[in-house]
């Protein structure tokens, strides 16, 4: 890649718009760039790397912001024209930054946005009017990346040698120069690697703190009773648990089946005792709630006879209001034939107000008819339009609906493959379903028949002990010398005896229908799993034949996959299909829309004048109702004897509100004293009953009977409360138990997993004990460094004149810090080593000089051996001796041999003397910067 002509526009130092024709430095040799501090002279490689990527050459630049030269005129534009040659071919990028400007019309400033523009070379070659343009910012990164081959990082690196830059790089320790390759080698993976090893050593680490926390804390759950034979052994486990030192964990688990065992037995005796006590206390509840419904009885026979013997006196008092107000019907009589009267003289009020509104209606209508008329007139002009419109647009779909059934073809055949594929997907879902069905059917027979098998024999086994018991009541009857009822004999030398454990006839009956329930719900599931076990097969039969029909031989689960790939791509066809049928199906209907609808607009049309006319009439017949309405009015009011209608409405109300009043009075009276009949009647009813009901009722304690059972529920209560608390701390232990097995069980393996996660963590991140302080990442560096050091020496050692030679420290100081990327010099006239930090001015330039131009070689060939013909070092001159200034020179005029530029930023005057093609940077009076080349 070689620069041959820069345009620099308000960029920089550069106010106006600079042409610069690197051309004409030619295709290989030294050039210098020369000129004052600040002239510009490193803005020109800053543009170089500006148009190609966006940026400038370093970091402490790269702000678009500050691109925008304050000495220019707010009508030069600030862009970047560059020309490049690579490979023989000429490209061409134009750039510029986003920046304020003055508006092309009025006053103030508008914003100009960034623009990029990539220009591709002609057939020829070189750029001209027919080269290929590309735009877009993302679209210009790929070109320039896919012509030239690197990116902005890595041009910078290879083709500027920035003295400052590169002595940080000499004299760095190994983390400032592990930050540096990371960013040049891209080494930041490795970085990363080493982080999640040691992340993944402290989650497991973690992981196995928690899993010996989890078990410590699940023993310090474990209870026993006081009492327990195991109590002693239960508090040394808890107490080592909570220093974190159980040694023996199935010493700790087999104390703690111990203390289950313990648990359980007693669980047992308790459950026996609490069933006696649930017994008597039923016997009491049953005894006491007679007893309270006895004497809640006898409180509702004396409220009843309060309660009647207060109510009785007030019956008669209402009785004789209720006959009073019934005396005053006449006089509502009298008022309601009033209220008729005045209603009936409504009407005629009524038509008055009717034909004045009538007049008021007819003259809007008139009114509301002219401007329909007017709307008419318009809309008859409007559709005319319309019409002519349409007709044109007619003609136009001539063609439409010629391939819709061409293509309604090809869908219908993608749509029936997508029913084949989708019915086989179905089977397939189904077959699945079904076999779960099968599986669950299956295991319900299996659970029914145990469930069987237990309910009869313990039927079995009680009917054995009912038989017994029978033998046992005939047995304690015999008298010795009587015949048994049984087998007729007189002697009973071993009679049967009654069982205490017997069940009663009802229950053996309970047992045999439990175990008959058990047999027929067995025999139910059984039908169950036969079923579902022929629907399975032939189901599979089905979905076995579908399967091969669609694809042949195949396997089931070939067939789902090949079956959802051909499925999405139909998918996409009729996607495609769809809408080529839809658009020529809208082209149809769009026309028969037309052939339909333009005939009805002129219907239409026809309509909208035929109503014209019929308006003209109306309007006429409205107003001659309007005047005889009008005649109609004046005789009405003549012949109306009253002020008006609202007079007489409201004389009405004043007659009704006294009709109302007398009709409440009559209304309250006889709902008073009906309600108090009732109450007396209900209330002497209920005392018979009440009464009757205490007929030889027995008297009882209650508070006797009361506190007899609270007494006996208390002594309930505390067993409930022991078998509760029993029971809680077994189900506590168990679980406990459990999850202690499953941590210990656990903890093993993390235990193995962590000691070769830790070893590999150790190692990656430098940190095994006794070894040097290496990293992965910074051990990946070493390699591209040994090379960087190897390249560089080539240089190093013609640029020293054979004395010194750049060496990567292969032991560390000392095992604590990190190491691996430290650099000493050999120095061959004394033959040691040393710190390069100890090189004197001019010496570590040198060095500064050799390592960054290897440091660029190895770049380079990282890049892929990418073709750069241009290279810039800037300043540092200014240090070195004559000969050191000579030898450097002569280094750099072997490094651009036949075939490279190499640019010298500088503004030491010997090189001028020393290098004839010199590109000058100069400031005029205005502060502006401009450039010649002289050649």
């Amino acid at each position: 890649m070689r620069p041959t002509r820069l345009i620099i526009s308000a960029f920089g130092p550069y106010a106006e718009r600079t042409i610069i024709d690197l051309d004409k430095l030619g295709k290989s040799g030294l050039y210098l760039i020369s000129g004052d501090t600040g002239a510009g002279k490193t803005t020109i490689f800053d543009a170089i790397t500006y148009a190609l990527f966006g940026r400038a050459s370093g970091d402490n630049r790269d702000d678009a912001k500050l691109f925008r030269c304050t000495n220019a005129t707010p009508e030069t534009k600030t862009e970047v024209d560059l020309t490049f040659e690579y490979v023989g071919k000429e490209y061409r990028v134009v750039r510029n930054p986003e920046y304020m400007r003055p508006k092309a019309r009025g006053e103030g400033l508008t914003k100009e946005a960034a623009s990029v523009t990539f220009y591709y070379p002609e057939a020829s070659g070189k750029q001209g009017p027919t080269s290929r343009p590309v735009s877009k910012e993302k679209d210009v990164a790929a070109a320039v990346q896919a012509v030239i081959g690197i990116d902005r990082d890595q041009f910078t690196q290879i083709a500027m040698i920035a003295q400052g830059d590169f002595m940080k790089l000499l004299l760095s320790t190994t983390d400032e120069r592990k930050k540096i390759f990371r960013k040049i080698f891209k080494t930041d993976k490795f970085g990363a690697l080493q982080e999640e090893l040691k992340r993944r050593a402290s989650e497991i680490e973690r992981q196995c703190g928690d899993s010996e926390s989890a078990a410590c804390t699940m023993v310090a759950q474990l209870q026993c009773g006081e009492e327990s034979a195991q109590a002693q052994n239960l508090e040394q486990a808890k107490n080592l648990a909570a220093a974190r030192q159980v040694a023996d964990w199935q010493g700790v688990c087999s104390t703690a089946e111990s203390v289950i065992a313990e648990d359980e037995e007693s669980q047992v005796k308790m459950k026996a005792e609490l069933s006696g006590f649930e017994g008597r206390l039923a016997a009491m509840d049953k005894e006491l709630g007679q007893a309270q419904n006895i004497e809640k009885t006898r409180g509702a026979l004396k409220k009843a006879t309060e309660d009647f013997e207060k109510i009785l006196p007030t019956l008669a008092p209402l009785k004789e209001a209720k006959v009073a107000a019934e005396a005053k019907q006449p006089e509502r009589d009298s008022l309601q034939e009033r209220i008729t009267t005045l209603r009936n003289s409504l009407p005629e009020y009524d038509q008055l107000e009717l034909r004045r509104a009538d007049i008021a209606k007819k003259e809007k209508d008139a009114k509301n008819i002219a401007a329909d008329l007017e709307k008419n007139r318009k809309a008859v002009e409007a559709l005319k339009t319309t019409i002519a419109t349409l007709e044109e647009e007619l003609a136009s779909l001539s063609d439409a609906g010629s391939k819709k059934q061409e293509l309604i073809a090809q869908l219908d055949k993608l749509k029936t493959r997508q029913d084949d594929l989708l019915k086989v997907g179905k089977s397939v879902k189904e077959l699945t379903a079904i076999r779960d069905a099968f599986e669950k059917a299956k295991q319900a027979y299996i659970t029914a028949d145990a469930d069987y098998q237990k309910k009869n024999a313990e039927y079995e086994a009680m009917n054995r002990a009912f038989l017994n018991e029978q033998a046992g009541i005939i047995a304690e009857t015999l008298v010795e010398n009587e015949p048994c009822p049984v087998c007729g004999s007189t002697d009973h030398p071993h009679k049967a005896c009654k069982s205490v454990e017997a069940p009663s006839q009802a229950e053996l009956e309970q047992f045999k229908e439990l175990a008959s329930k058990a047999e027929s719900v067995r025999s139910t599931k059984s039908a169950e799993a036969a079923q579902a076990k022929g629907a399975y097969d032939e189901k599979q039969a089905s979905v076995d034949t579908l399967v091969h029909e669609l694809f042949g031989e195949c396997s089931l689960e070939n067939a789902r996959e090949r079956g959802n790939t051909e499925y999405a791509e139909n998918r996409d066809k009729m996607a495609s299909l769809t809408l080529a049928v839809s658009k020529e199906e809208e082209r149809e209907k769009r026309k028969i829309f037309l052939e339909k609808n333009i005939p009805e607009k002129r219907r239409e049309l026809d309509g909208l004048q035929a109503t014209a006319t019929e308006f003209e009439k109306q309007i006429s017949g409205l107003k001659a109702d309007v005047e005889s309405g009008k005649i109609a009015v004046e005789e009405l009011t003549k012949k109306l004897s009253f002020a008006s209608k609202a007079d007489t409405e409201k004389q009405i109300a004043e007659t009704q509100r006294q009709l109302d009043s007398s009709k409440r009075e009559l209304e309250d009276a006889t709902n008073a004293f009906t309600e108090c009949e009732k109450q007396v009647n209900e209330l002497n009813a209920s005392k018979g009953t009440l009464a009757s009901q205490l007929e030889g009722a027995p008297e009882y304690d209650l508070a006797a009977l009361q506190a007899k059972r609270d007494e006996a529920a208390a002594v309930r209560d505390v067993l409930v409360q022991r078998l509760n608390s029993v029971t809680a701390r077994q189900s506590q232990n168990s679980n406990a138990l459990s999850q202690i097995r499953k941590t210990v069980d656990s903890l093993g393996e993390l235990l193995r997993k962590r000691g070769w996660m830790r070893n590999l963590s150790d190692t990656a991140n430098g940190m095994l004990s006794g070894t040097s302080k290496v990293m992965l990442e910074t051990y990946v560096q070493a390699s591209y460094f040994d090379r960087i050091v190897s390249r560089a020496n080539t240089r190093f050692r013609i640029l020293s004149n054979g004395q010194y030679e750049l060496v990567r420290r292969m032991d560390a100081s000392n095992n604590r810090s990190q190491s691996g990327l430290d650099l000493n010099v050999l120095d061959h006239a004394s033959g040691r080593q040393r710190e390069v930090k100890t090189l004197s001015g001019g010496e570590s330039f040198l060095a500064s000089l050799s390592l960054a131009l290897g440091l660029a070689d190895e770049v380079q060939s990282s890049a892929g051996g990418i073709q750069l013909d241009t290279m810039f070092v800037d300043e540092g001159f200014g240090s070195l001796d004559d000969e050191s200034l000579r030898l450097a020179i002569n280094t750099l005029q072997t490094l651009a041999g036949d075939n490279r530029l190499v640019g010298i930023i500088s503004h030491v005057n010997e090189l001028e003397r020393k290098i004839e093609k010199i590109v000058r940077v100069k400031k005029d009076d205005n502060k502006i910067s401009r450039v010649t080349i002289e050649v």
